[in-house]
């Protein structure tokens, strides 16, 4: 017989599989290898002849898989409910929190307006005590121009100057605003009346004798209960007294001479609510305040209470 030629066909199967023509001899010597004392405690070894070549080895980046990337932190200011609005603003007094809510409504529920109805709601969501005076505490919000009054009414919408409230918190607009409503709660309501400074007339009203008190057919000014309506007030009697329009600094003058001053820091975020429903433009000459057509039939539809 010639041993050099495959004789024997060998298989050996376990944790590997192997399977190869082999000749007489060589089938022998691996039946001595697995009769042998030292093949029950190792594994038998293949000669040489017949040893397959090893693995490839893995790269170091390849001897685990990688574990899947983790979700993505939510963004900063993402509330999930009404509860964690409250606690990433950082508000703390009442009409703080309607504010929050209403930046949580507009953020997370798409809500373009929204209704006290709804700010009521979100207080019982976030396990909050509804303010006893409500409808009071909500106007305080608008008066400070973070809500603004919608086209239709009952409808409110967010104001710009609040619509990140959720990210830079309260305590920004406290640095720039103050907390005064806070200051005249604790000393007690009425008792601090501060005096008005002395501003001078404005060149736009340098040559009038006197400021009419009333405009005919025109709820008067004292009974109008709204900011920004008495700011649209304010920009009729311009245009009866034959003025284009008002700069800031002017409609703050002339309210404050009609006996309710609005704050020139607060006159952007009032005169942008008369804005989007159309009550007044601006000028493109000077880009001072005008009421328009349609927020003068507003006015004239006012009634006294």
């Amino acid at each position: 017989m010639n041993t050099s030629q495959a004789d024997v066909y060998l298989t050996l199967s376990g944790r590997i599989t192997f399977e190869q023509g082999i000749s007489v001899a060589q089938g022998a010597q691996v039946i001595g290898m697995l009769q042998s004392p030292s093949a029950h405690q190792q594994s038998p070894s293949v000669p040489e002849s017949l040893a397959l070549p090893p693995p490839p080895a893995l790269k170091p980046e390849e001897e685990a898989p990688k574990a899947p990337a983790l979700e993505e932190a939510r963004p900063p200011g993402r509330a999930e409910g009404p509860r964690e609005a409250l606690e990433f603003s950082g508000a703390k007094t009442i009409p703080e929190k309607m504010t929050a809510f209403a930046a949580y409504l507009s953020q997370e529920e798409g809500r373009e307006t929204f209704t006290q109805s709804d700010i009521r709601r979100l207080f019982q969501r976030a396990r909050e005590r509804i303010p006893s005076h409500f409808s009071r505490e909500f106007d305080q919000a608008v008066r400070a121009g973070w809500i603004h009054e919608g086209k239709t009414k009952g409808e409110h919408y967010l104001g710009d100057a609040v619509k990140d409230v959720l990210i830079t918190k309260f305590d920004a607009l406290r640095g720039k605003r103050g907390n005064r409503q806070d200051s005249v709660s604790s000393a007690g309501r009425g008792r601090i009346k501060r005096k008005s400074r002395s501003v001078p007339v404005p060149e736009a009203f340098a040559d009038l004798d006197h400021i009419p008190s009333g405009i005919e057919g025109i709820t008067p000014y004292f009974r109008v209960k709204l900011k920004r309506d008495k700011l649209l007030w304010a920009l009729k009697l311009a245009k009866v007294l034959g003025l284009e329009g008002l700069q800031y600094s002017e409609a703050a003058w002339l309210t404050d001479k009609l006996g309710d001053a609005i704050r020139t820091r607060d006159m952007n975020g009032h005169f942008t609510g008369l804005q989007r429903v159309g009550y007044a433009n601006r000028s493109m000459g000077d880009n001072s305040m005008r009421i328009t057509e349609v927020g003068e039939e507003y006015l004239e539809s006012l009634s006294p209470p």
